[in-house]
């Protein structure tokens, strides 16, 4: 009778490779998690230059005054001053960014 040799892998080499996989698992996760903590910090920071922008939009027909605004979850301050004869300072602040407008 004659043996068969059958081709595939043992359960050890099924086992020892699973240990190599869960190893790199534990070396990649917390660069992985720190890589998503940053690209939030960056969307974060693209929602407030939305926000102060949408303010500007909406104080460009505005009176002089300060006026402040919740948009996308932004507590945004607005100010409108004189600049100089016929034009107006508009400024938007939010959490250290700020954008000005001189129209």
């Amino acid at each position: 009778m004659k043996k068969t040799k059958t081709m595939g892998f043992t359960l050890i080499e099924c086992i020892i490779a699973l240990g190599f996989v869960a190893i790199l698992a534990l070396i990649l996760l917390p660069s992985l998690n720190n890589v998503n903590r940053i690209n939030q910090k960056s969307q974060d920071k693209i929602r407030i230059i939305y926000a102060l922008e949408e303010a500007i939009e909406r104080n460009k027909n505005q009176d002089l005054g300060e006026y402040s605004y919740n948009i996308n979850g932004f507590g945004v301050e607005v100010s409108v001053e004189e600049y100089s004869q016929g034009l107006r300072k508009i400024s938007a602040n939010c959490e250290g960014f700020g954008l000005e407008l001189v129209r």
